[in-house]
């Protein structure tokens, strides 16, 4: 994937994600790994038009780019 941004705090989204996924999370303001983060791990596997792929495709661009999930 290597999606990693010279920016701190602005890692983007991983490219090849489907268009409702992307579309789900642009509808909450989230366009990057950190925003998603923030988010939490429940709520994104909640929303709709993110399946089992995206969630897989999300989770491996956090952990290429030592990102986590917030504890809440």
């Amino acid at each position: 994937m290597s999606s990693k941004s010279n920016w701190p705090g602005h890692t983007p989204l991983p490219k090849g994600l489907a268009a409702p996924a992307k579309r789900a999370l642009a509808h909450q303001g989230i366009e990057t790994l950190e925003q998603l983060a923030q988010f939490g791990e429940r709520e994104t596997s909640e929303l709709h038009g993110l399946g089992p792929v995206a969630i897989a495709q999300l989770g491996d661009a956090m952990e290429e780019c030592g990102i986590s999930y917030v504890s809440r």
